[in-house]
């Protein structure tokens, strides 16, 4: 015969020798719950429901997060960009090239002598995984870490892993110096 516990009642005991001593335990059907006692009236606190509620709730407030930040990054940015000296008329040869920092002193650009084209500069900063590219004499402009090349006329993704082209910087010339006005993202 099964004896049915009350919860409130306590279940019997009996002794049983281990290893030279004598430990009591309590028997019965709902002896875990004296070794793992759990407070079952807060049990119902968080229903199957008010879960749900909450992964809805956080699906909704993430989408409309998403959609916000795609709105603002569709917005047309504030181009005040600096115009900035980067060198002097004559200063570079054909097939030479300059390092400069644009628009601020963390940016930099390239700025290229190209022979029978003349002077074109494009932002340094590879467009797959930002490495800094550098002018060959070939007319390619070459990233040494994924061996991205970008042809340096037009500041196309020639070859490699780059598919996007080189953003564009513009030139100004004015009483014998180069300045860099503005960046073209493309």
């Amino acid at each position: 015969m099964v004896q049915q516990l009350n919860p409130q009642q306590e279940p019997e005991t009996r002794s049983q020798p281990t290893s030279g001593s004598d430990v009591s335990r309590p028997t019965g059907a709902e002896d875990w719950r004296r070794e793992f006692p759990y407070p079952w009236d807060e049990d119902e606190i968080v229903t199957r429901r008010d879960t749900l509620r909450f992964l809805l709730a956080g699906s909704g407030t993430l989408f409309l997060a998403t959609g916000a930040l795609a709105i603002l990054g569709s917005l047309p940015q504030n181009s005040s960009s600096p115009i900035t000296p980067i060198a002097r008329v004559g200063e570079l040869a054909e097939n030479e090239w300059k390092v400069f920092n644009y628009p601020d002193q963390y940016s930099q650009g390239i700025l290229i002598n190209l022979p029978g084209h003349g002077l074109v500069a494009y932002s340094d900063v590879c467009t797959h995984l930002s490495c800094a590219v550098l002018y060959q004499k070939d007319g390619m402009l070459h990233c040494p870490c994924h061996e991205g090349l970008f042809d340096a006329k037009t500041g196309n993704a020639v070859a490699g892993p780059p598919i996007r082209p080189l953003p564009l910087i513009q030139l100004a010339i004015h009483d014998g110096t180069i300045y860099a006005v503005k960046e073209i993202a493309r």
